[in-house]
């Protein structure tokens, strides 16, 4: 992966950013990636003091390992970030196109709002609540489908190198196409345990248990819940 932050003036930035991943392979959060990918990403802010204004334009290459099948998707976005002592808000939209297949091209776009709030009461305890609204039009058959979804998540650090993290989130998918419906109830739980540094580079020892229940059809008794639990080694600030 390599990211370019280049340079501008006080208030102005801007970058790009390209990262190749392999399947199997898992991040500092603990989230599994299915597929190889490709991102590329270009993206500028602007700080107008009262909010930071920040847009982005992105494109994601994946090869599905089970089907062979290459998928391509475009996505343009913008943000607005407030940040004020124990708050923070931010509001994204993003505006997406995707394509899955050679031969039989199947093609969707995507208009996706959201808001994220951040409230710290104290210095090592937070906050943050998200809801967003996805709407998606199948380019093939014409349907369209509406995924609500909400979450949150708490985080907390009584001592300088432990933290606890908590969060939830569901989603449901609801489609003009009945096939299409699903519904995703996601929770996890996280301990990261800073044990020292080495070369520079700070180490973590990282527990994860997660529990994800999918539904491809809310209305039937089909559900299909999953436990995972991990245990990570990290070297981060290298």
């Amino acid at each position: 992966a390599w990211v370019f932050p280049l340079p501008g003036g006080a208030n102005v930035g801007y970058g790009v950013l390209h990262r190749s991943l392999g399947s199997g392979f898992i991040s500092t959060a603990g989230a599994k990636i299915a597929n190889d990918r490709d991102e590329n990403e270009l993206w500028g802010e602007y700080d107008f003091k009262i909010f930071r204004l920040r847009g982005t334009l992105g494109e994601l290459r994946e090869m599905n390992s089970d089907t062979n099948q290459p998928s391509l998707t475009r996505t343009a976005a913008t943000s607005l970030n407030f940040a004020r002592s124990g708050w923070s808000a931010l509001l994204s939209s993003s505006i997406s196109t995707s394509a899955l297949g050679n031969i039989h091209l199947q093609e969707s776009h995507a208009l996706t709002n959201g808001v994220t709030l951040a409230y710290r009461p104290a210095s090592f305890f937070s906050i943050e609540p998200n809801l967003s609204f996805k709407q998606e039009w199948d380019q093939t058959t014409g349907a369209k489908t509406d995924t609500p979804s909400a979450g949150f998540l708490l985080s907390c650090t009584p001592w300088s190198n432990l933290q606890l993290t908590g969060r939830a989130s569901y989603s449901r998918g609801i489609s003009e196409d009945s096939v299409r419906d699903a519904s995703t109830l996601n929770t996890l739980a996280s301990l990261n345990w800073k044990i020292g540094k080495s070369l520079g580079t700070d180490q973590y020892l990282s527990l994860q248990f997660e529990y994800r229940n999918q539904r491809a059809n809310p209305t039937v008794s089909n559900s299909s819940p999953n436990i995972t639990g991990m245990v990570q080694l990290k070297l981060l600030d290298f």
